[in-house]
């Protein structure tokens, strides 16, 4: 019976280890993510680089003619790495989602997937098919 009931305590524990970032606050979640890529310290193993993930603000929305140029900011030690991204055929809802998401200063999740394709998710929805400036998306 002892058994059972360790048994049961441990994978309670598992459960709430594993579910719990999920149900934090938005910016607990994004560095969650981001850091559960770092190698495992009692191990040493790290997984496979097939996914990029940053977590990013978005410094400037520019809609240009069809288009919008975003460009946003990565967290690291420091704010302070640019990037430029476009998209082709944005709705003026999508462009009002991004320019709150950098009024707000929203933290976003950056992923570039193992196609190169990039994509940028926030609290409430996401931007696909993103393109670094001066490649074309089709």
């Amino acid at each position: 019976m002892n058994l059972f009931l360790i048994g049961c305590g441990l994978g309670a524990l598992v459960v709430v280890c594993v579910g719990v970032p999920f149900l934090a606050p938005w910016s607990i979640r994004v560095r969650y993510l981001v850091n559960a890529q770092v190698a495992d310290p009692v191990f040493g193993l790290a997984p496979l680089p097939r996914l990029v993930l940053r977590e990013v603000k978005i410094s400037a929305v520019r809609p240009v003619l069809g288009h919008v140029e975003l460009e946003v900011e990565e967290r690291g030690t420091r704010w302070g790495r640019h990037t430029l991204l476009t998209r082709d055929a944005c709705g003026p809802g999508l462009v009002a989602r991004l320019d709150g998401w950098s009024t707000l200063h929203t933290p976003l999740l950056l992923i570039v997937d193992e196609d190169g394709q990039t994509h940028l998710y926030g609290p409430d929805g996401s931007v696909t098919n993103l393109a670094p400036e001066g490649e074309k998306i089709r």
